[in-house]
């Protein structure tokens, strides 16, 4: 670490303990689809079954999605349908939508005799989000009725699988699969890869914790890197993309956190390509930084030391030495989302003359106060904040940075986004980030 000119550690502001953040209030439309049901007539009723049992897109695209009932024009009616006629409970574990002293909020409710099941929300036009379906079978409580503390709530929600009748799937943090929920006022997305799901994961409750080591084998057309962390002597793995065809002159150089997800699931490479080749961003070099596993991760990508020592004294000396990339500091941006957002405020702030710019998506700022760290570094840096509006406070503590950082001239913005702590927004958004940084 000879060289290295990154912050003294007795600077650091102490961690904090985990909090628990409470689900917002979401406006449930109880009856706004059986109204429409009841309505039909028994023809269009099993007509509108057939539909959907046959993967069609009955009428409109599952959810389906309709003008709010008030007129209101910046909110939309979702509506989500499940087929089962033995189900007895059925629950939408929509990301940070499960609200654990209230899980009624998030359950189906069953529509006639016919074993269809409905749930609408009133949402706003932009949302953006990850779900799964549960469904109980049988007499007695549904498991998340019967569970008592919140954790084992959100996990007995989240136990099922994706919407059989929504083919638009993402993939949770170990690849597990998850449907898609867009609607058509968030930002279009054309350049964006088709997940790439595992299909024997499960996927974490809301998003989880990184269930499996790093070092597979990445998607086609990426150079896979071990390098050895001299912090810790472990071996790490780095995925390493590069632009398509020739590029004249050094490009960006992005240091993106939990690498595997990006490499392995996301398929980001096909999106880069796709986003490079349309103009929306310009040729970049980008470098995935393994997670490990959940353990680790929780250790190093969470606070000031650890991976980002990993990134200022091994990885950057090596791509720079390596590819065709800006060897300043403005030209180097480092990204994340939750611990690896967080990560990569601590990168700018440690370790500013070497990587100028941090887009942190959903900083888990519950952890640490950098207000201070970054205040000492605020004419030097350029921070770019992404947090959902649903995950109340790490929304909260990125509003409160920005409020503490603006009044020092600080090179600061903050995008709130309609989604919770989801990778169903953090995929595209990245590239939107990247957009608005490059230009």
């Amino acid at each position: 670490m000879s060289g290295l000119q990154g912050t003294r550690t007795e600077a650091f502001p102490a961690p904090k303990d985990p909090v628990a953040s409470e689900a917002p209030e979401i406006p449930v439309l109880r009856g706004h689809f059986a109204a429409r049901w009841n309505a039909w007539g028994a023809e269009r009723q099993e007509a509108f079954l057939r539909r959907l049992l046959s993967g069609s897109d009955a009428g409109g695209g599952l959810p389906l999605v309709e003008p709010s009932p008030d007129g209101r024009v910046g909110r939309r009616a979702v509506t989500f349908l499940h087929v089962d006629p033995d189900a007895t409970a059925v629950i939408l574990s929509a990301n940070a939508l499960v609200d654990h002293r209230n899980t009624a909020a998030s359950e189906f409710e069953q529509i006639g005799p016919s074993g269809l099941w409905a749930l609408s929300y009133l949402m706003p036009a932009d949302w953006e989000c990850g779900y799964r379906i549960t469904v109980h079978r049988g007499p007695g409580q549904a498991p998340w009725q019967a569970a008592t503390m919140r954790r084992g709530i959100r996990m007995a929600a989240d136990a099922g699988g994706p919407d059989p009748l929504n083919p638009v799937l993402g993939a949770g943090m170990n690849g597990g699969a998850m449907s898609v929920a867009r609607l058509p006022g968030a930002p279009a997305a054309p350049w964006l890869a088709r997940a790439s799901v595992d299909p024997d994961a499960t996927t974490p409750v809301m998003g989880g914790v990184l269930a499996g080591g790093s070092g597979h084998a990445a998607s086609e057309g990426l150079t896979e890197l071990q390098l050895v962390d001299s912090c810790n002597g472990r071996l790490r793995t780095v995925w390493v993309y590069s632009p398509p065809g020739s590029v004249a002159e050094p490009t960006p150089l992005l240091i993106l956190h939990d690498g595997q997800v990006w490499a392995k699931y996301l398929n980001l490479k096909a999106t880069l390509d796709a986003a490079v080749r349309d103009g929306v961003v310009p040729p970049l070099h980008v470098a995935m930084v393994d997670s490990y596993d959940g353990a680790t991760r929780s250790e190093e990508l969470s606070g000031p030391v650890g991976t980002v020592d990993f990134v200022a004294a091994d990885l950057l000396p090596l791509l720079r030495r390596t590819l065709a990339v800006r060897a300043d500091a403005a030209g180097t941006i480092v990204s994340g989302a939750s611990y690896g957002g967080l990560a990569s405020l601590w990168q700018v702030a440690r370790y500013p003359e070497l990587v100028g710019v941090a887009l942190a998506q959903s900083p888990s700022l519950w952890r640490y106060d950098l207000a201070e760290p970054l205040a000492q570094v605020a004419d030097r840096v350029v921070l770019r904040l992404q947090a959902g509006i649903y995950e109340a406070d790490i929304h909260a503590a990125s509003v409160q940075l920005l409020a503490d950082l603006v009044p020092l001239d600080a090179d600061i913005s903050l995008r709130s986004i309609t989604g919770g702590h989801d990778w169903t927004w953090w995929n595209p958004w990245l590239i939107h980030g990247l957009a608005d940084l490059l230009g």
